[in-house]
């Protein structure tokens, strides 16, 4: 069972005059394979995510099969479906469950309608940009957010970047805008216009999506941070289930027709069922690297799957990347190196010594001295 040891070692504090406290060697070590895990589950998630679709178009006549709206409440329901049953089963083990300070009228039990509702949306621009690209293209452009994400968790939740992950985060940003999709010589304004509008409609997205997933990690990591995982992610997930209903129902004309899409959409329609499943375990994924690590590290692991798409893609739907493709995921490759070097460790200290007007000489004299106490002051 968690300890308050535990808590203490395990709590990530931001803030003004904060300071982050060091797990002991055996917690950051879970914390890291934990990380790694859900990092290279969504790489794969998210590649199988638009490859799903784009079959489900090649069965469909080239559009989708289904009510995008009714897949996203499936989604939504599928979600908070696992993450009750999952609470429930961590309950008995459980020091501190959430319950003794959840209030179902609260500011703080509201604050997880904004990222449920921006989810909402965003899932249903995805499906409307899914069926205007081809998959590797979808994938490298819906990383622009990888920008505004680092900008609103610098300004929202204080964490720091050296001057070297900024300029991979520009890199990355460029490796998308060089991508360009292999048009046919037959290929009339039409086709340009579709990969325009799916472009457009990402980078829309983008900006919405890093203001939710960084409100996302702010409740998932600073809002009672002592709630298990599963349970903030019942309370996200039960505002997307009311969010996606309120959707799904107004595009209806009558409650029957309501029923028969959303039967259409988990039974009938190619691949639906499975579609909404593959969705699902893409959200569970999300919430579980933003618990361990970052939306930074959510946002590499996504762009991760464009050479997983790009390679998936050629071998299913006949994808030849053009060389304006291979030169972008090449950039992309250099970005993740950049971003993940052990240099960053180095800069960052530099950066912070920096501030604080201290030499780096002196800050290696203050570094190798013993500390006494078992947990560093906060200041």
């Amino acid at each position: 069972k968690p300890t308050p040891d535990f808590w203490r070692h395990s709590a990530v504090v931001y803030g003004r005059g904060a300071a982050l406290v060091p797990a002991p060697p055996a917690f950051e070590m879970a914390s890291a394979v934990t990380s790694a895990l859900a990092c290279v589950a969504l790489t794969v998630l998210a590649t199988s995510q638009s490859l799903l679709v784009e079959a489900a178009k090649a069965r469909g006549g080239g559009k989708i099969p289904y009510d995008t709206s009714a897949a996203v409440l499936l989604t939504e329901a599928l979600k908070l479906g696992i993450a009750l049953c999952t609470w429930l089963w961590q309950r008995k083990s459980l020091n501190y469950t959430g319950l003794e300070s959840f209030q179902l009228v609260s500011w703080p039990t509201a604050a997880y309608a904004v990222p449920a509702t921006f989810f909402i949306v965003q899932n249903n621009l995805v499906f409307l940009a899914l069926s205007l690209l081809d998959p590797p293209t979808f994938q490298l452009w819906a990383c622009f957010k990888i920008i505004p994400v680092g900008v609103l968790a610098r300004l929202m939740l204080g964490q720091r970047r050296s001057s070297v992950q900024w300029v991979s985060l520009l890199l990355l940003s460029l490796g998308m805008g060089v991508t360009t999709t292999k048009q046919d010589s037959g290929a009339g304004t039409k086709a340009a216009a579709s990969v325009a509008l799916g472009i457009s409609v990402l980078l829309g997205n983008g900006c919405l999506s890093a203001l939710s997933s960084v409100l996302n990690e702010w409740l998932i990591k600073v809002q009672d941070p002592r709630a298990p995982l599963m349970f903030k992610n019942m309370q996200i997930y039960s505002w997307g289930v009311l969010t996606a209903a309120a959707y799904s129902l107004s595009r209806s004309d009558s409650a029957a027709s309501w029923a028969a899409s959303m039967q259409h959409t988990l039974f009938t329609a190619p691949l639906g069922g499975l579609i909404v499943l593959n969705n699902a375990a893409v959200g569970l994924c999300v919430s579980a690297v933003l618990k361990y690590a970052d939306n930074l590290t959510k946002g590499f692991s996504t762009s991760a799957s464009v050479l997983l798409a790009s390679v998936a893609s050629s071998v299913a739907f006949g994808f030849v990347p053009s060389r304006a493709f291979l030169l972008g995921a090449a950039v992309v490759c250099i970005a993740f190196y950049l971003y993940f070097g052990a240099h960053n460790a180095v800069l960052l200290q530099h950066d912070e010594e920096a501030e604080r007007g201290r030499s780096p000489s002196e800050s290696s004299t203050l570094l190798a001295a013993p500390d006494p106490s078992p947990f560093p002051s906060r200041g």
